[in-house]
């Protein structure tokens, strides 16, 4: 069986498919089961739906019948969401394989942690090249989607030679760019309808240094959009001029508040993450607070403001 964190993207979707498909290769009947619904823009890489949502979808004969457990790109419980709990009460091994700093130690028997690579995908891709397995189409689109999801489409930091020597792997497998980039990064019309009522909310501090924008419950139905339709929309922020770090703070449905954290370079956004008991890595990381709206970001902008901003 495999999982991943909850609200899924691109590299956690497409690290899911990719390791499904090969371990069909090789014989195996892998199941996956996660704990929010497949996003609209990942969903062309499992065009049967295969992808079950606990705990609608789930039927326990699957961890039953399961030889092991295989988490993909997240390495902590409270980032697995409502279906933590039934793995962790369940007595079958569990494996991890991650990219992200830190993590919970009792996550899995065998954890494969690998920090320095830019996407889950990544290690997918190369764990097949190490078992000699075929980069099949459908395994070769969906390691390419979630390298170009974590890559930025090969901007951010993390991308290096690594990355680019296998995004020519991958295309040598016949991926089409365009086709991919375009079915991620693709927005629905209810995502277009977001974008101004949520930009129109930036706010900074400390010269121009830390940015936020944010979120709210009514903002989302008013546009009818979905939690995954306000993906990018940090990134904005964080390319306008003199900002060295930013935020976005969205309300859940259960009232709590999810703070995305993005540096450019001068700060380090996982260390902040790390104090809420959230996660990530040094450029971009997350964590959940307790709202409401107003309260939460008058208390992280204040702290962050206070003891991260770079000072001349």
């Amino acid at each position: 069986m495999i999982t991943t964190h909850v609200n899924p993207e691109g590299d956690a979707i497409g690290s899911e498919i990719a390791l499904a498909a090969f371990l069909e290769d090789l014989g195996k009947e892998p199941t996956i089961v996660n704990s929010s619904p497949t996003p609209q823009n990942s969903r062309f890489l499992d065009p049967s739906r295969s992808i079950r949502v606990y705990p609608g979808d789930y039927d326990a004969r699957i961890l039953e019948k399961a030889d092991c457990t295989v988490i993909l790109d997240v390495n902590n419980w409270d980032h697995l969401g409502t279906f933590a709990a039934t793995l962790k009460a369940s007595t079958k091994p569990r494996m991890c394989i991650d990219h992200h700093v830190g993590g919970d130690a009792d996550i899995a028997d065998i954890v494969v942690s690998d920090t320095s690579a830019a996407a889950a995908g990544l290690m997918i891709y190369e764990l097949v090249r190490f078992m000699n397995g075929q980069m099949t189409p459908r395994i070769a689109d969906a390691v390419y989607a979630a390298i170009i999801t974590d890559t930025g489409t090969f901007r951010f930091s993390n991308t290096d030679e690594r990355v680019f020597r296998a995004a020519t792997e991958l295309l040598g497998s016949g991926v089409q760019p365009f086709v991919i980039r375009r079915q991620v990064f693709q927005r629905s019309p209810a995502a277009v309808k977001l974008v101004g009522p949520v930009l129109s909310t930036l706010e900074s501090t400390a010269d121009g240094k830390l940015a936020w924008i944010h979120a709210t419950r009514a903002m989302f139905e008013k546009a009818e959009a979905e939690y995954e339709d306000s993906d990018g929309l940090l990134e904005i922020v964080r390319s306008t001029g003199g900002v060295e770090f930013c935020l976005f703070f969205k309300e859940l449905p259960s009232g709590k508040i999810k703070v995305s954290l993005r540096s450019n370079g001068r700060v380090d956004v996982y260390e902040i993450a790390k104090s809420y008991g959230g996660g990530g890595h040094r450029m971009a990381a997350g964590a959940t607070i307790n709202g409401p709206m107003k309260k939460a970001i008058e208390s992280f902008t204040g702290e962050c403001a206070e003891r991260f901003v770079p000072r001349e």
